[in-house]
Parts: structure tokens; sequence; C-alpha cells
């Protein structure tokens, strides 16, 4: 059996000196140190010239290329060896004097290395031996380098997967449907470990989540699959901020490396009435640009979510009035830590700034620009999101309509429902997601989702507000007693040890019209005499649900209201609002 050789190519034309050089070479069989584990014959294939070498090189693939005295200037033939040799670099010998050494610019100027004549077997053997050794240490760093190649392209493979599988996932996002979000995500790595997430709750209510995960690549963007996937199940069911905020935390928690957390930015947009929930846990400060250019910070009160197992809410979640105008911005740490060629951070001042002296028009783009201009390299995921609060504002009565340009009607039975609940669930329980699990067993319910979230939702609120509470919506004639206010109800909510709040829903017949009767009742003093807005912050809630339902019921001194809404039957009927009409 034939073992394996040490292949040497001799380019040499005149028979004398190729037949020197392979008895020289002969003699160096076989090749070998003590430190090798086996010994490789030498086999020798000569050649009269560059062209015969090139065509037997494939099927020879020779170890070294040895070019003899007598085959004159082949510095182009060199060249082309060493193109076919490929990525396995073959090195090449040149055979002359102390003179062809000398002179820089002769024949053999390119070659890797020189024998000389007359030919020294032991050098020889050595040098052969040495170039063994880089032979097997250069074949070895090229498959190295292949394995490599090829573990690259298969991650990129699964990392183009994988943010095909989070782009799809975000289908439920309504980021393209409306023009009041603009935003820029750009990922470190290929996978993105910022995340953004927006969606219609019921109402109207617009819920948006920011996300900045520890880490960059697939590590990081792994994290957006609990977050988005529990984000997306809770919105479209009425779940509030808080709620769906500890639900996120918790999963989290629970699946994440110890040595990962999420900042996050939760906030929930209410334009039909003006104002806005905000939850900063740990990300930079959001910044509200107000209409007249006055630019306030939301600062970070909470811990990042997943850090701790429950989250304490208490006074972590702001409540902030809007107007017309405003634009919130929200960006992660990557504008902040965006450096420049000397090292210097962008920085929270510089973006300030920016912003101050800027139109609002024109603001993001001139953010981005300059985060561009500024840094010399991308250091970490970098977003930026920007909410036109007039974009986001929908006429109220339009959601109404919507809804009643349904399907044609199904049969259906009259039906009731009711509920009483205690002080101990009102602390935590919001009951419109229970509602909408409710009526989504019934044909057609689902066009009703936006207006009975608005009607029982602030039929609700104002039972805990004014019934059970006693809060005074005069607290609300400024900024800051707008923020006092909801301290006062989170607080009051958490301690409230008595009362109840009984919620009834039913469907019957008004001529040939099918209605859903709302009757919310509570354990308080009853509904005061005067009913109406005195501020731009309060007041807009009971209007709002006069202009949704096709009656609305309530008398001073007694601690219930009925809402008469219309069951989706006719398409294109609109409501026709009757007695008892709200003080504007």
């Amino acid at each position: 059996m034939v073992g394996p050789s040490f292949n040497i190519l001799v380019i040499e034309p005149d028979p004398l000196e190729a037949s020197d050089l392979e008895t020289v070479l002969a003699g160096c069989d076989p090749v070998a140190t003590r430190a090798e584990a086996r010994d490789l014959r030498v086999e020798v294939r000569l050649v009269d010239g560059v062209p015969s070498g090139l065509a037997v090189f494939d099927s020879f693939r020779p170890h070294v290329v040895i070019i003899g005295p007598g085959a004159g200037p082949v510095a182009q033939g060199i060249d082309r060896l060493r193109s076919r040799a490929g990525l396995e670099p073959v090195p090449i010998l040149g055979v002359g004097d102390e003179a062809a050494v000398a002179n820089t610019a002769g024949p053999f100027a390119t070659c890797d290395d020189l024998l000389f004549k007359p030919y020294n077997l032991q050098l020889i053997r050595m040098k052969l031996v040495a170039l063994r050794r880089y032979c097997s240490l250069n074949r070895a760093l090229v498959t190295q380098v292949s394995r490599m190649r090829r573990s690259q392209a298969d991650l990129l493979k699964e990392q183009a997967d994988a943010r095909e599988i989070f782009r799809n996932m975000g289908r439920e996002s309504c980021l393209e449907e409306t023009g009041a979000i603009r935003y820029h995500l750009s990922p470190r790595a290929v996978l993105n470990g910022d995340v953004l997430a927006a969606a219609w709750a019921p109402g109207g209510k617009l819920m948006l989540l920011l996300g900045d995960f520890t880490g960059h690549g697939l590590a990081a963007a792994v994290g957006a699959v609990p977050l988005t996937s529990i984000f997306y199940s809770m919105v479209p069911k009425g779940f509030t901020l808080s709620q769906i905020a500890r639900e996120l935390n918790l999963k989290l928690h629970l699946v994440l490396p110890s040595n990962m957390f999420c900042c996050a930015v939760l906030l929930e947009l209410d334009a039909c009435k003006q104002h806005m929930r905000i939850l900063n846990a740990g990300m930079p400060a959001a910044c509200l640009s107000r209409a007249g250019g006055r630019l306030e910070l939301l600062e970070s009160r909470h811990l990042p979510l997943g850090v701790m197992r429950q989250l304490t809410l208490d006074n972590a979640i702001e409540y902030v009035p809007l107007e017309r105008g405003d634009r919130l911005y929200l960006w992660s740490d990557g504008i902040h830590e965006a450096r420049s060629t000397s090292g210097e951070m962008f920085g929270e001042e510089r973006l300030l700034s920016l912003m101050a002296n800027s139109r609002p028009a024109d603001r993001f783009e001139h953010i981005l620009s300059a985060v561009n201009h500024f840094s010399v390299e991308q250091q970490d995921d970098l977003s930026l999101v920007e909410l036109c609060l007039d974009e986001v504002a929908r006429d109220p009565a339009a959601i109404g309509e919507v809804h009643r340009r349904a399907a044609p009607a199904r049969s259906l039975g009259d039906w009731s429902f009711s509920i009483t609940l205690e002080a101990e669930e009102l602390r935590d329980l919001d009951p419109v997601p229970l509602m909408h699990r409710f009526l989504s067993q019934f044909p057609d319910s689902g066009e009703l989702r936006d207006t009975l979230s608005i009607v029982l939702g602030e039929l609700c609120n104002n039972a805990i507000e004014h019934g059970l509470l006693e809060l005074d919506s005069g607290l609300k004639r400024t900024e800051s007693g707008f923020a006092e206010y909801y301290r006062r109800l989170e607080a009051g909510r958490r301690n409230l040890h008595r009362g109840w709040v009984r919620i009834e829903l039913g469907t019957s017949r008004e001529g040939e019209r099918r209605t859903l009767q709302l009757l919310v009742a509570d354990s308080g003093t009853g509904l005061p005499r005067q009913v109406e807005a005195t501020n731009a912050y309060s007041g807009r809630g009971l209007a709002l649900v006069q202009s949704l339902c096709r009656r609305l019921e309530f008398s001073p001194g007694v601690s219930e209201v009925r809402a008469v809404l219309d069951w989706p039957e006719e398409p294109g009927r609109a409501p026709s609002p009757e007695a008892n009409p709200l003080p504007a």
C-alpha cells in the first residue's frame, strides 16, 4: 500500500539540471521530524516549463514548486502558479547562486525562498521539513476558515429566518396603519435587541411599548417573543397598562437568564379624553414636547422588567394631561451612547438642545441625521419613536359609527348578566376584559368592542372615583393637580376596604331595534346635582359616553347610571340619542 507523499513539482527544461535536482530531492526521502507522527515519502514530478506545470498542477497537487536554474525569467509564471494554488498557498523556490540573490529585480525576485548550488543535502532536507510543517499548518488553517465560513453562513441563515419570524409576529401591530407614529429601529447586529410594539385597545386607546433588552443579536432578540406575544394578546382584550406591565414583568423574570432584563416604556394614550398613562422602567427619559414649545422629561420610575418577580407600581405610572399639538419622543440608550471618533458620547444634553432648536415637523429627521454624523460606528441598537398626538386623535362618534356599519343581523335571544364586585376585587380587577370575554360568545358582539369599552370603562371609573372614593374632579384644574388626582386614586384603590360596584348587562328590544342595556351602580352617596365640565382636564368622560349611547339615564342623588346602546343589526342605521341629555 502506497502511503501519503510530499509532492514536489520541478520546472526545469535542462535535462541535466533536472536530473541533478531529482537525485538531490530523492536523497531527502522521507521528509519527517522527530516530533511528527508519520513520515512522508518524497514524490518528484519533472516538467520543462510553466505551461506544462500548470497542466499537471491540479492532478499532481504539489506541496512545493522548485524552479530550476535553466527555467529563465518566469516572474509572470510564478504569479499564475500562485493563482492556481487557490486558498492553499504553495511555496515556490528558485535555484540560483549568490549573484541571483543579490539581484532584487532578477527572475527569482518573487520566489519565497532559494536553493543554492552546489546543493547541500542537509540544508535542503531541513528546508523541506520546515515547508512540510508550513503546509500542514496552512492546510489546517484553510480547513478552519472553511468551517467558519460555513458556520457563518448557517448563522446568517438562522438569523434571517429568526428576523422573518419576528417580523411576522409584528403583523398585529398598528405601526403601519397610523400616521401618528414615526419610528426608526437600527440594530447593531442582524437581529435587534430593541423592540417596538403598538396596538389599538378597546375604546380607541393606543397602547405602545418600546423595549431594550440587555446585549445584542440573537440572545437579546429572543426576549421579544414573550414580550410581543403577551402585549398583542392582552391589549385587544382591554387589559389596563398596569395589568399588562405586571404580566410582561413576570414572564420575563421567569424565562430570561439572571443576567438579562428589559428596559421598557409602556404607555396608554386616550386621545378621546386627552390624557396619557406612562410607565418608564429603566429607559432614558421620554420627552413630551408641548405645543407651546416647552419640553417635559418623563424619567424612569421603576426597575427594568424582569429584574424582580413583582412590580411595585405605586408611584411608577405617571398620568399626563395632553393638548392638541403635543408630541412624545421615546428613544433607547443607543442614541445617548453614540460615540464620536474621539470617544465622546452624544449624550442627553446634546439631544435635548437639538430638540429645543428644531421645528417639530423636522425634529425626527434632524435627530437621526445628527446622531449619524456624530458617531463613527454604531455601538448599540438604536431606536427613536415620535408620537404625534394630533394624528392619534379619533372622532369619538366615529367609533360607534364604524361598529354600526356591521354585517347582516343574526338571530339572538334576549339574555342578561349581573356581577357585583366587592372592595377586595375592586383593588386590582378591571371589569372591561371580563365583559369582553363574556360578550365574545355572542354573534356580532365584537363590533361593540370599542363602544362598550368606552362606556363601561367610564361608568365604572366614575363609580369608583366619585362614588366609593369621593374624589373631587376639581383637583384636575392644573397639571400638577391632575397628577395628584390620579395619585390619590391609586392610593385609594389600594386601601379600599368597603363598598361595591354592580354591573348589569343584557339585551332587550325597543320596537324593532335590539339594544344592549348596561347599568352600573355603586354603594356611594349618589351623583351630585351638577355634572359638568369645570376645567380643561376633566368633565369629558360622561359627554363622550352620551355621544356613543342611544340613551343615557341618571338622576342626581342616585348612585346608578343606565346606558342603552344599539346592538349591531341594521347596517347604516345611526343612533338617535334621546331623553336626559348630559350637560355640555
